[in-house]
């Protein structure tokens, strides 16, 4: 006999022709072709238990059950009956590569361990993590709705499949940041850290965001101060229920570590600028504090010294090497300096015909030279101001305002060459 199950064949050996009439007892579960799960995940999540009577019936449920739960891609059984005691053989096929993560981002009520107990509840294999497919996501939420209801906590449930987890919300509750603790910060101020998180994370609680921002919103504070291995602990979030605030309370553990000063900068694959022109363009002296921020101005520095001789594909990969024991740290920046490109042509665009044409004679940079990437908004200042402050007044006294002008480059790796666009643009 052979029954479908949604999309996954399940086939029902019996190695006896007839049952016999009377009552039939479930003596084994049994599995095979299980890599990763265990036995007693497969009896826990089929819902069978030795010992019950056994049915055909309950037991096409039950193997109903493993297909739904999205864990297995082929569910079959066969079944042996001896004398009564029926011996149940579960031929399982596991799904591989198809889970991902659950998070709890805002449960403020509970800890990870509450949470986890209350879903295994409901879903005994569950493990942190669940199926892309298949109803256990639904048997999840199903589980924290429940909880909720046991501790007479408002809000309802929302599930949604990320690009990399099972996230899992309350929605319905005021989850407003009331107030923010950074224990473990000392050479920056508490309330410094507080005014810059509260100007760049969501001002509703969540916990995927609280666990991000700090790397973009706090981390370069201390990277200025060149502590440049500062890090920041789990978030810990709580209720708050003051006169003042309903919603929650935010705690950010910070290990500020040590400052960092420059030991020295090591230079690969500079041909063009040597590595005197590379150290000064950097502009930082060994010794000195290893400002993060004066460290990425000087890298940009670099690029731009680089794009005066052609070569505007420039890029720098830098290594920080650490020294704990002297509190130093040394650059491996590897460049790369690409081709040298070189002068093609350049056309002003939005200019009347006799404006561009002056223009063009303004123009220095000959088709065929070395490009030289800073002439552009070199020329836009210096050679081209007496026409451009023309064009300003006779746009003034139309009661127009002056246009947005703007240098667009469209090199060409092929040849090598870069050909440019002046826009002035209403």
């Amino acid at each position: 006999m052979i029954r479908i199950l949604s999309t996954i064949c399940v086939t029902i050996l019996l190695t006896t022709a007839v049952f016999a009439q009377t009552a039939r007892k479930i003596a084994k579960i049994e599995t095979e072709g299980l890599q990763a799960l265990t036995t007693e995940t497969v009896i826990a999540t089929s819902g069978l238990k030795v010992g019950e009577t056994f049915s055909v019936e309950a037991t096409d449920a039950a193997a109903e059950r493993l297909v739904k739960s999205g864990l297995f891609k082929r569910v079959a059984y066969r079944t042996r009956n001896v004398a009564g005691n029926v011996t149940i053989t579960f031929q399982l096929e596991e799904v591989k590569g198809q889970s991902s993560p659950v998070v709890f981002d805002n449960f403020i009520w509970f800890s990870d361990e509450e949470l986890a107990a209350a879903i295994k509840r409901e879903v005994p294999t569950f493990n942190g993590s669940a199926p892309d497919i298949g109803d256990t996501t639904e048997a999840i939420k199903k589980a924290l709705q429940n909880l909720l209801a046991e501790r007479k906590l408002p809000g309802q449930v929302e599930y949604n499949l990320t690009e990399h987890d099972h996230l899992y919300r309350v929605e319905g509750v005021p989850m407003r940041i009331c107030t923010l603790h950074f224990p473990g910060a000392q050479s920056v101020p508490e309330q410094k850290l507080i005014e810059a998180a509260r100007g760049v994370m969501d001002p509703q609680y969540s916990r995927q965001s609280a666990k991000t921002f700090p790397k973009y919103g706090l981390y370069p504070i201390y990277r200025e101060l060149g502590h440049l291995r500062a890090t920041f602990g789990t978030p810990v979030a709580k209720p708050e229920t003051s006169a003042d605030c309903e919603g929650v309370d935010l705690t950010i553990p910070v290990t500020e570590g040590v400052v960092y000063s420059l030991a020295k900068a090591e230079w690969s694959g500079n041909q063009v600028l040597s590595l005197k022109e590379l150290d000064d363009a950097l502009g930082m002296k060994p010794g000195e504090v290893a400002n993060g921020k004066k460290f990425d101005m000087g890298l940009s520095e670099i690029r731009k010294a680089y794009g005066k001789r052609g070569h505007i594909q420039t890029q720098t990969n830098a290594t920080p090497e650490f020294d704990d024991a002297t509190s130093r740290v040394t650059f491996k920046i590897a460049v790369n300096e690409g081709p040298q490109y070189r002068m093609g042509t350049v056309e002003f665009k939005g200019f009347s015909p006799v404006d561009a044409a002056l223009l063009g004679e303004k123009w220095t940079l000959k088709s065929g030279d070395v490009y030289d990437q800073s002439y552009g908004g070199r020329f836009l200042r210096v050679d081209a101001h007496e026409i451009l402050s023309r064009i300003a007044k006779e746009r003034q006294s139309q009661g127009k305002p002056f246009p947005n002008l703007g240098i667009q480059e469209n090199p060409n790796r092929q040849t090598s060459i870069v050909n440019l666009t002046i826009e002035a643009k209403d």
